[in-house]
């Protein structure tokens, strides 16, 4: 069987542009740079990797709609795959260096936004990963007022 990669991009790209979402947001929120969302869009890529099963968790759709986009149907949406549902990687490799607590806590109440920084520091780079959620029935706009007046005050064990 044939896989189509470039209608895959199509259709993923097409998804994201009817949720209102731009690349660099996607990229962001799936924790990748905005090249790497475009070479999938493009179809320049040649397997299903966990960034384009993010990617199509994040426009909403069933576990099983990137094969069968590439096998020439359509994709098909989770039933929970509304504007406000979260990406959150199953605890797989990538993920379980995270405490449970973290995974746990990644799950719970709607997704206000994410993303994903990169500093540069004179010794190396560090990523810092931001992911706001609330309380079912409290306005975004009112969590979003909070969130800005929060202070991180960052430290790191045995320091």
């Amino acid at each position: 069987m044939d896989r189509n990669w470039a209608r895959l991009g199509e259709t993923l790209k097409a998804a994201r542009s009817e949720r209102g979402m731009e690349q660099q947001d996607v990229a962001g929120r799936i924790g990748v740079k905005r090249g790497a969302l475009r070479n999938i869009e493009r179809g320049a890529i040649v397997k299903v990797t966990p960034t384009v099963l993010a990617y199509a968790r994040l426009v909403g759709w069933a576990e099983d709609s990137v094969e069968r986009v590439l096998g020439g149907g359509a994709p098909v949406l989770r039933e929970d795959s509304g504007p406000n549902q979260a990406v959150v990687p199953e605890p797989a490799a990538e993920a379980s260096d995270l405490s449970i607590r973290v995974r746990q806590a990644l799950k719970e109440g709607p997704l206000i936004d994410s993303r994903v920084t990169e500093v540069t520091t004179p010794s190396g780079r560090v990523k810092a990963t931001i992911v706001v959620r609330g309380e079912e029935g409290t306005p975004a706009d009112q969590l979003l007022a909070v969130l800005r007046s929060l202070k991180i005050d960052v430290t790191m064990e045995g320091s």
